[in-house]
């Protein structure tokens, strides 16, 4: 008996070292082998669009000293855009940036000699666009940039040494779009701000300098088409 007893212990031992050198008695498939390398689907889409828009301005400057300068409405601004929607981190789907091109009017009146004038200008707006989706429509917050050069002047004689040309400063402001894909229509409504004067500051006089920043308050419309 102690003898049969000793050879099932001696079998035992034996299987139980084959199969820890073996690892398995059959090969077990693993699961997590391929788990790094699947590939998981973008969360949300990028938006690439293309658009137009026209604009009417409510034009002004402010000036040190002043002018007595009164704003202006001008009209036929009109512009091109490209504006890009993107996920932040794949999660927050709120955030864009908006690059284009615009050709418009800006300026003021003012009952002092000399002043007052209404300026052809071009400009180049570099915006940060932050939406908030709801049904069919988007919320924008707009704030950026832009740098600009004035082309031509209504003021008898024309430009002068003493009017500065190149121009930049700040954009922010509201909009409201209606999205009916692969369009949009978009209603803004925009501050900008100058931080280029319109004149030299020994303009008015090599003593007491002059400082003119326009002001420009920006209704505009505009129509976008979803590129991809």
């Amino acid at each position: 008996m102690k003898k049969l007893l000793l050879s099932l212990l001696t079998v035992l031992i034996g299987l139980s070292a084959y199969a820890q050198n073996e690892n398995f008695i059959f090969e077990m498939p693993d699961d997590f082998a391929q788990l790094d390398t699947i590939v998981h689907p973008a969360k949300f889409k990028s938006i690439h669009m293309i658009g137009v828009s026209y604009g009417v301005n409510l034009s002004g400057v402010t000036s040190s000293p002043g002018l007595s300068q009164e704003r202006i409405l001008t009209y036929n601004n009109i512009g091109v855009h490209y504006t890009y929607y993107h996920a932040l981190w794949d999660q927050l789907f709120n955030f864009g940036l908006q690059v284009g091109a615009k050709h418009g009017y800006e300026g003021y009146t003012s009952p002092m000699e000399g002043y007052g004038e209404t300026c052809e200008v071009i400009e180049v707006p570099l915006l940060a666009q932050f939406k908030i989706d709801f049904s069919i429509f988007r919320l924008l917050i707009n704030i950026g940039t832009y740098g600009g050069y004035r082309l031509s002047t209504d003021r008898e004689g024309g430009f002068d040494k003493y009017d500065q040309r190149y121009d930049y400063g700040v954009i922010g402001g509201l909009g409201l779009a209606v999205v009916f894909k692969p369009f949009e229509l978009h209603i803004e409504g925009n501050y900008k701000h100058a931080f280029a004067s319109m004149y030299h500051t020994n303009k008015y006089s090599d003593i007491y300098w002059m400082f003119t920043y326009p002001q420009n308050i920006m209704m505009s419309a505009s129509l976008h088409f979803h590129l991809w």
